[in-house]
């Protein structure tokens, strides 16, 4: 439940920061512009998925679902956050190297380092639920 909270946080200071450079240091019309743009679209849908996560962790066992079932959702939706989260990286290939590039790109890997130690927690704690 931490780590997916620190996730969670990391993750949504990240969108803070990907939208405040989209308006403030982007260039309009550019690759590096609409790799920004697409960066915020993706880690807006990676919050969304590790809140989910939360959501679900913290009815874990009060809802009559199953634990394991619950816990297959909380698994599905973290590692969807984490592809979203490398779709960012991604998105930046064919961007000039820049500061802003570089910049965003490392804030990006060490909050994927947190969802994917999230992810890893979640799927050790599935592997000790027994039917």
């Amino acid at each position: 439940m931490a780590a997916i909270h620190v996730a969670l946080s990391n993750a949504t200071r990240m969108a803070g920061y990907i939208s405040k450079v989209f308006r403030h240091k982007c260039p309009n019309n550019t690759i590096e512009s609409a790799a920004i743009h697409d960066c915020s679209s993706v880690f807006g849908d990676a919050v969304d998925e590790i809140n989910k996560s939360q959501k679900e962790m913290k009815k874990l066992g009060w809802t009559g679902e199953s634990v394991r079932f619950q816990l297959s959702n909380v698994q599905t939706w973290m590692s969807a956050a984490l592809t979203n989260e490398d779709t960012c990286v991604d998105g930046f290939e064919d961007v000039a190297d820049s500061d802003v590039k570089a910049k965003v790109r490392d804030r990006v890997v060490a909050v994927k380092e947190v969802t994917s130690n999230a992810l890893a927690l979640v799927n050790s704690y599935a592997n000790t639920i027994r039917d």
